[in-house]
């Protein structure tokens, strides 16, 4: 299983030890450091790209552009492949889709519901609203072919699933503790925290310690769905 972070290997939060309860090993590629996409794809189990402060429209940044050009490959090759955040984001750019900043301005920072459509019980073991984390301000338009599983009222396109083997997510299950105080802490983001939409860091802090749990217990049920769909 090969995990991409954009920023600190950190940004994998609960990811590596839910793989590992699936029995299911993880290595991470640092993108932004110039570490290389595994150029055997054939050979891979899963691919999971996480979020960061780039834009999949940056295709100046060398390493941005070398994963846009390296995620068809993986999907080609129907290799289970999981977008999170700028990962979902750089998958719907891949697809034809567009990304852009909300019209209005909003940027959503910290926990909120998202709703699941028709399919998303079957398509991401998901059959109930789910309070998760957020941190963007931009978004994908839904790419063709696409089933749309998950929608907010802002940032509508919360999810999708694209095929058999290729999802991507807009919101943020992974974060765990270490995640979170990297954004809260070690990485004092004063001007997100003051743009429209975002959460305090006390609102923050108590949503996590209230709804954590039930999102991690959740990802793991729909990283084993994940895994299987190179199986059928």
């Amino acid at each position: 299983m090969v995990l991409v972070t954009h920023v600190t290997a950190i940004d994998a939060g609960a990811v590596p030890s839910l793989l590992a309860a699936l029995g299911r090993r993880s290595r991470i590629v640092r993108a932004n450091k110039g570490e290389p996409f595994p150029d055997d794809v054939d050979s891979l189990a899963g691919v999971v790209s996480f979020g960061g402060p780039q834009s999949a429209n940056d295709d100046h940044v060398d390493y941005v552009r070398a994963e846009l050009d390296w995620i068809p490959r993986v999907m080609a090759a129907g290799v289970p492949m999981l977008g999170i955040c700028l990962g979902s984001q750089m998958v719907a750019r891949t697809l034809g889709a567009t990304v852009g900043p909300d019209p209005d301005g909003l940027y959503e920072f910290g926990y909120y519901p998202v709703e699941p459509l028709d399919g998303a019980a079957d398509d991401l073991a998901l059959d109930a609203p789910l309070t998760v984390a957020h941190r963007h301000g931009e978004a994908f338009t839904m790419p063709a072919g696409a089933r749309h599983l998950v929608r907010r009222d802002v940032f509508e396109h919360q999810a999708f699933r694209y095929g058999e083997t290729t999802w991507g997510l807009q919101f943020h299950p992974e974060v765990d503790d270490a995640v979170l105080s990297r954004w809260l802490d070690r990485d004092p983001p004063a001007e997100d925290l003051g743009r429209r939409g975002a959460q305090t860091v006390a609102e923050q802090r108590a949503n996590h310690a209230r709804y954590h749990r039930a999102v991690h217990a959740w990802l793991g049920r729909f990283l084993a769905l994940w895994l299987a769909s190179a199986e059928r």
